[in-house]
């Protein structure tokens, strides 16, 4: 089982990576930037689901 910190980091460091990606490409639909996007989503659900 992933704790809240791990969770917390791996979410924290995809933000970053995003933001990066997001200054270096033209669009927001670039493949990278939507995959480093639905990684982050799933983070979050598993962040959202750790807090019920």
């Amino acid at each position: 089982m992933t704790n809240m910190n791990e969770i917390t980091q791996k979410i924290e460091d995809l933000r970053k990576a995003m933001h990066q990606l997001i200054n270096e490409k033209d669009r927001l639909t670039d493949p990278k930037l939507v995959e480093l996007s639905q990684k982050l989503d799933g983070l979050l659900n598993e962040y959202d689901d750790l807090l019920d």
